[in-house]
């Protein structure tokens, strides 16, 4: 996620801070501070911390649950809302679903318990009941933190736990984008009851309220985008209609011929031969090295993906993803195609239509 910073790694995985959560602390620190003085104010910023270390931690119980279904996580990311597991994707099973929305939480309770069974060792049970959750101690604090995190996360509603549970309960029965749909509504149901009790109960629950509405809506409509591109493989989405470059074509003359083309890459071919790709920026790269009389075979980028026309879409746009492609070839036995772009796809995935936009004749050498 852009404007966050690397803070450590857990279990192989990255640790990562947003810019924006630091506001969260200064502002509970400067709060504190105007109440009751700097020892206040240290005590609340740490308890934030210890709290949001707690978030790692569910984070974490996510991630590593996810793990043991092959299901790999690329970070984990804190906002003042909470935190991020960025999975690589999500499960399509619904008892892997629900065990990895579950782990969360569950690591949450072993906190909890743990502070509870200390308490109780020590012979300390009657503070975790106190006159005042601010003016208890820290670890009492930290437990009831860990208790709310958890009935929280487990309201059915989106993004949160809960709703995954609920959607993956219902997938047992139902198709997965009907069990996502029921959810969703499920969820904003919450978010207008969480919206009306924030109007008696401050502005934090109208700001939950809204921010799980639309995380619902969102994720019905993204659910929604993948069965898309499970209806359908890349042969159906790939543009037919586009520019190649023939491998022996001079630099100089295919720079000059796309410089204001639509198309960024562009398949190399030698007869009907896939060899890799070029981009616009390869070949004003080559101009600027003064290398424009030579054959573009000589820049282009060879191994490069190339999919074929009968490959799922879904799984095509995790592969382009991974590589980092904005575009690709797609072959039929060894003989290019077609191209697929990210932009042809995610115009499919929103409208359902398909635009087989013409781009200039293929150019040759000269």
């Amino acid at each position: 996620m852009r404007g966050s910073w690397r803070i450590g790694e857990l279990a192989g995985i990255g640790i990562y801070i947003h810019w924006s959560f630091l506001i969260l602390p200064a502002l509970v620190g400067l709060n504190a501070f105007s109440e009751a003085g700097s020892a206040a104010a240290f005590d609340a910023v740490m308890f934030v911390l210890a709290v949001f270390g707690c978030v790692v931690l569910h984070e974490l119980g996510h991630a590593l649950a996810a793990r043991r279904f092959g299901i790999g996580t690329r970070d984990i990311t804190l906002l003042p809302i909470g935190g991020v597991a960025n999975l690589e994707r999500m499960p399509r099973h619904p008892v892997q679903e629900l065990v990895i929305a579950l782990a969360g939480p569950a690591v949450n309770v072993a906190i909890a318990l743990a502070i509870f069974l200390w308490f109780q060792l020590s012979g300390r049970l009657g503070l975790l009941l106190p006159d005042g959750f601010f003016t208890s101690s820290f670890l009492v604090r930290l437990l009831w933190a860990n208790v709310g995190l958890t009935v929280f996360n487990l309201l059915p509603a989106f993004p949160m736990d809960g709703g995954r549970v609920l959607r993956s309960l219902l997938a047992m029965v139902v198709p997965y984008s009907q069990a996502t749909d029921a959810a969703a509504i499920v969820g904003q149901v919450i978010a207008v009851l969480l919206g009306l009790l924030g109007l008696f109960g401050g502005y934090t629950l109208i700001f939950v309220a809204l921010f799980v509405f639309f995380a619902g809506r969102a994720e019905a409509a993204m659910v929604r985008r993948q069965e898309r591109g499970r209806e359908v493989n890349v042969g159906h989405v790939m543009l037919r209609q586009f520019r190649t470059v023939h491998a022996d074509a001079y630099i100089q003359d295919v720079a000059q011929g796309m410089l204001f083309d639509a198309q960024h890459e562009f398949p190399v071919i030698e007869g009907q031969r896939f060899l890799g790709m070029v981009s616009r920026g390869d070949l004003l790269a080559a101009m600027a090295r003064g290398d424009g009389y030579r054959p573009v075979g000589q820049i282009t980028r060879r191994g490069v993906l190339a999919v074929e026309r009968n490959a799922p879409l879904d799984s095509t746009i995790q592969r382009m993803a991974a590589a980092g492609l904005s575009s690709t070839p797609v072959t039929d036995g060894g003989v290019m195609v077609g191209i697929v772009t990210l932009e042809a796809i995610q115009r499919f995935l929103q409208t359902g239509q398909v635009f087989d936009v013409p781009y200039a004749e293929v150019v040759t050498q000269g």
